[in-house]
């Protein structure tokens, strides 16, 4: 698996930064790149690709502190150094435009890169997740749920260390459907494995992004897949309902991680929107 070595400046000075990706499928094919939730690697992915190699160019990549790229706690852990390391990709890469898959906290790296970089965005696809996500406008929101228990991880992480910060990211109901068989834990074990941590230890202050006042920039179509039992599917709900040209596709029998759960209904969704013509 190859990398892509980048400085970073910081408040602190710089900071070399090393972003493992993949590339498969066609060499000449539409390029579609492929950004996994918070904790997860690109092994996420592996189920959802094979149907897509025969018509597109997969890029998937391990977002800083997961998987085999950098885990440091000098650095910076936020959707803005998230969508930076992604523009350096692609700018790594020779692609000036692409399409966008995104799950949970990687559709909102998505979010953000395609608010701030529209002219590189051709397609976006949120999973699990999506901006702009409607806030306390929600009654069900789950959002507030998923902000108090990542600060409680950091709380364990930083007070009782790794080891019990860990435990408590394993009891996430979030990936409840996946611990119920021995191949959902096989794959959760496969999607994880690399994650150390560093982001919950960092002191960096991560920068803001207010997507209230970019959210005009997303105007290109936009597909949002999530579970029927997926706590966020209120703001999936949201987000297809107030973009221009989004649609929701709400996956039965499936959680918050339906590339997993139901691949191959996942598959033909993805594959059938990034392969319709605009």
């Amino acid at each position: 698996m190859p990398s892509l070595i980048r400085n970073v400046n910081q408040k602190d000075g710089p900071l070399r930064i090393s972003i493992h990706y993949e590339i498969s499928g066609l060499a000449d094919g539409p390029p579609v790149i492929m950004v996994p939730g918070w904790t997860l690697n690109s092994r996420l992915w592996d189920k959802a690709v094979p149907p897509l190699q025969e018509r597109f160019k997969i890029v998937r990549y391990d977002p800083r502190g997961s998987g085999r790229s950098t885990s440091t706690e000098s650095a910076e852990y936020s959707r803005v150094a998230d969508a930076e390391d992604l523009e350096a990709l692609l700018d790594g890469l020779g692609i000036e435009k692409a399409s966008l898959v995104g799950h949970s906290k990687g559709a909102r790296i998505c979010g953000v890169f395609a608010m701030s970089r529209p002219q590189r965005v051709e397609k976006l696809v949120y999973v699990g997740s999506a901006e702009p996500h409607g806030g306390a406008a929600l009654e069900r929101n789950f959002r507030p749920v998923a902000s108090a228990w990542a600060a409680e991880v950091k709380r364990l992480a930083r007070e009782e260390g790794l080891e019990a910060a860990m435990k408590r990211l394993q009891e996430g109901n979030l990936f409840g459907k996946l611990r119920s068989s021995p191949d959902g834990m096989r794959l959760l074990r496969l999607s994880v494995e690399g994650y150390q941590g560093a982001d919950l230890l960092s002191e960096v202050v991560p920068r803001p992004f207010d997507t209230r006042k970019h959210v005009a920039a997303l105007t290109m179509p936009v597909l949002v897949i999530c579970g029927a039992s997926d706590p966020f599917l209120d703001e999936c709900q949201y987000a297809a309902g107030v973009l221009p040209k989004a649609r929701l596709k709400v996956l039965e029998g499936c959680g918050h991680m339906p590339m997993l759960e139901c691949a191959g209904a996942f598959a033909r969704e993805l594959a059938d929107f990034l392969g319709e013509p605009q």
